[in-house]
């Protein structure tokens, strides 16, 4: 008998597809942080905010490559954790954009 807890259907497609979509909007926003820092010229603030803003879309990256691969195993554990630095992630590229901005 399969386990009651784990829905083998769409609900882990549709998952994994969220985790792109969020994975292609943080590209999107550090491409923007790029174009933003170079438009404006780079000076010493710009490239500390720019610097931020790509480690926070490298994070972004890795931890959505790794939540995807833990949805492979029957029972994915440290999702709160993981919901947390994505949310740390996402607060921290706003904060840049905002750094480049100021600038």
């Amino acid at each position: 008998m399969s386990d009651p807890a784990r829905d083998a259907g769409a609900q882990p497609e549709r998952t994994r597809l969220a985790w792109r979509r969020t994975v292609l909007a943080g590209t999107v926003c550090a491409l923007l942080l790029f174009r933003l820092a170079f438009e404006r010229g780079l000076d010493p603030a710009g490239a500390v905010g720019l610097a931020l803003g790509l480690l926070c879309w490298l994070a972004l990256l890795l931890l959505a490559h790794r939540r995807i691969k833990a949805m492979a195993r029957p029972r994915p554990v440290g999702v709160a954790r993981l919901l947390v630095a994505v949310g740390v992630s996402c607060v921290a590229t706003a904060l840049s954009g905002v750094l480049l901005i100021l600038a």
